[in-house]
């Protein structure tokens, strides 16, 4: 099983929600199960890679191309959204939560 975490922004950025995010990851990685992250690069230097491994998850940073009064538009993230059994957003009323609610299923992967 594959579980994909999405969350605006990510380690090393820090808040009690991403910390909550990586704690699940982590977690779910120790029992077998592929917890990856998808994130942007809100919030984050630019130094950072576009794909790097943050203790035992791996972790996906997609470019922002705009925003609109706080809401991160990253359009490079449609795309890792079907290659997931569960996504698990973090958050509402953002992006990565909007794409993986109204993506339409392709293999009835269910939205929590």
């Amino acid at each position: 099983m594959r579980i994909l975490r999405t969350i605006e922004s990510f380690h090393p950025h820090r808040s009690d929600d991403i910390d909550q995010a990586r704690q699940i990851s982590e977690r779910l990685e120790e029992s077998g199960i592929q917890s990856p992250v998808l994130t942007t690069t809100l919030h984050t230097p630019a130094s950072l890679p576009a794909r790097e491994r943050v203790g035992r998850v791996q972790v996906t940073r997609v470019p922002v191309q705009f925003q609109i009064k706080g809401y991160a538009v990253s359009l490079g993230m449609i795309s890792h959204l079907r290659r997931y059994d569960i996504i698990h957003s973090h958050h509402y009323r953002n992006f990565q939560t909007d794409c993986a609610f109204f993506l339409p299923p392709t293999r009835r992967n269910p939205v929590s």
